[in-house]
């Protein structure tokens, strides 16, 4: 008794497009339209997340040997020696990986970072 209703609706909607065989028809492009269109959107969104991701890569690499120790206060210790990639310079930030890092990539200042090394970048 319990699937009455949706027995109901579903001749009800066969009766208003024509019959079983067009609300079948109708479902299946429907359906076929939705998949497109969700394929299409997940397109889009991975060739823009692999365009910022291939941005990023390429974006400056510059690698600088940091040559004072220093703290930015943010939890990023920089000692004389190591190496440092420069991956991304807004001017107000800088955005570096430092190698064997752990919890790359971090954020930072560009004066904290002409600071320990001699980076000169659009901050600094």
């Amino acid at each position: 008794m319990g699937n009455l209703g949706g027995y109901q609706w579903m001749t009800t909607a066969a009766k208003r497009v024509g019959g079983p065989s067009a609300l079948l028809a109708g479902v299946g492009v429907l359906g076929y339209l939705a998949v497109r269109s969700v394929e299409a959107g997940g397109t889009a969104v991975y060739k823009k997340l692999r365009s910022v991701s291939e941005e990023t890569r390429s974006a400056s690499g510059e690698v600088f040997t940091v040559t004072a120790d220093g703290d930015d206060g943010n939890g990023l210790t920089l000692r004389a020696g190591d190496e440092i990639r420069v991956l991304k310079d807004v001017g107000e930030a800088v955005l570096i990986e430092v190698s064997g890092g752990q919890d790359n990539p971090y954020v930072v200042s560009p004066t904290f970072l002409a600071s320990v090394c001699n980076w000169n970048g659009k901050g600094a």
